[in-house]
C-alpha cells in the first residue's frame, strides 16, 4: 500500500492539474462548479481518507478533533468495502462526520442549557433549513458529492494498483 505522503501528493498533484483545465476547457459558468467538486475532491482525499480506519496520518490530521473517528476506527474493518468502497466509502465517512458533529452540536447546547446558557436554536428548524438548501442549491451539492466521491476512489484506486503491481513484479 502506497504511504500517506503519496496518497497525499497523489490528491494534491491531480486537483492542482485539474485547475487549469477547467479554466479551459470548461464554459465559464460551469468553472465555480468544477472548482468546488475540485476543492471537495481535495477535502476528501486529505481530510476523510480512506484511511482513518487506522491510526493513519489522516487520523493525525484531525489535531484533538481525532478523536470523533475513534468509534469509527473501532467499528469499521481495514481496506473493508466500507471504508475503501469506490462510492459508499467516502459518503459513508461524510454521513460519519456528519452525524458525530451533529452530537457534539448537541451535548455542547446541552452542556450550555445545564448552567443557564441557553442557545436559541431549534433542531427542527435546523434540518428543515438544510433540506431546503439541499433544493435550492442541487448543481452545489452535486458538485460536492462527486467530488467527495472521487477524491476517495482515487486513495481506493491507488492502492488497488500498487497491490496489483506488487503481485504482477
Amino acid at each position: 500500500m502506497p504511504s500517506g505522503k503519496v496518497h497525499d501528493w497523489v490528491t494534491i498533484g491531480t486537483a492542482l492539474s485539474a485547475v487549469p483545465l477547467t479554466a479551459m476547457y470548461l464554459p465559464p459558468e460551469t468553472r465555480p462548479l468544477a472548482w468546488l467538486a475540485i476543492a471537495s475532491y481535495t477535502f476528501s482525499g486529505i481530510w476523510l481518507s480512506s484511511d482513518l480506519d487506522v491510526p493513519s496520518s489522516a487520523y493525525r490530521r484531525w489535531g484533538p478533533l481525532r478523536v470523533i473517528w475513534y468509534p469509527y476506527q473501532k467499528l469499521v474493518p481495514h481496506r473493508s468495502w466500507i471504508s475503501h468502497g469506490l462510492g459508499i466509502g467516502p459518503l459513508l465517512r461524510v454521513a460519519y462526520l456528519i452525524g458525530m458533529l451533529a452530537l457534539l452540536g448537541l451535548a455542547l447546547h446541552w452542556g450550555l442549557a445545564q448552567i443557564g446558557l441557553a442557545l436559541q436554536v431549534d433542531p427542527q428548524s435546523w434540518l428543515l433549513h438544510t433540506a431546503e438548501w439541499a433544493r435550492t442549491y442541487q448543481r452545489e451539492l452535486w458538485a460536492l458529492v462527486i467530488g467527495l466521491v472521487a477524491g476517495g476512489a482515487a486513495h481506493s484506486l491507488l492502492d488497488w494498483a500498487h497491490t496489483r503491481l506488487k503481485r504482477w513484479l
